[in-house]
């Protein structure tokens, strides 16, 4: 027989989100880090990759979507610099921290996880969009919050397991 602590398992389903969570956020929380203390660095790394990318893209246009990756190009060069590289560095790892603390009450069955998760969502739908602006806010926000808007609702069905 068990002991009454360990009478309930944890669904596997919910298992299975925390697991997914904890890697991505610790990865995350480590990147993150790195694109902080490096924002100069990642900048110029990112502007040869949007060089790259844009070369491909142009090669590929046609005149009616020359305007289009142009402009897109010109919006993304302006906006990637060190002060923005380590204002996206901010709101993700606060994103990855508060998602990761929310994974780990959910993972001992605190209901209260979830809404530090749905709150870490929030930063990372909001804020890249209110403070970064422009292509590269966008990306940053569709990068952090697509997925994990779908783990949020996931999530959400597992609260009849949570205290």
């Amino acid at each position: 027989m068990s002991d009454s602590s360990n009478s309930f398992e944890r669904p596997r389903l919910l298992a299975f989100l925390c697991m997914l969570t904890f890697i991505s956020s610790v990865s995350g929380l480590i990147t993150q880090s790195e694109r902080l203390w490096s924002p100069g660095v990642v900048a110029d790394e990112t502007r040869g990759m949007f060089e790259q990318l844009q070369e491909n893209m142009e090669a590929q246009s046609t005149d009616e979507n020359a305007a289009f990756v142009e402009d897109l190009f010109t919006s993304l060069y302006e906006t990637t610099n060190a002060e923005t590289i380590q204002l996206s560095a901010i709101i993700m790892l606060i994103y990855e921290s508060l998602t990761l603390f929310g994974a780990y009450l959910m993972w001992t069955l605190q209901k209260r996880g979830f809404y530090y998760y749905v709150g870490g969502v929030t930063v990372v739908i909001l804020a890249p969009a209110l403070l970064i602006g422009g292509w590269l806010g966008t990306m940053t926000l569709i990068g952090g919050g697509f997925f994990s808007t779908i783990f949020a609702f996931l999530y959400r069905s597992q609260l009849k397991y949570m205290d």
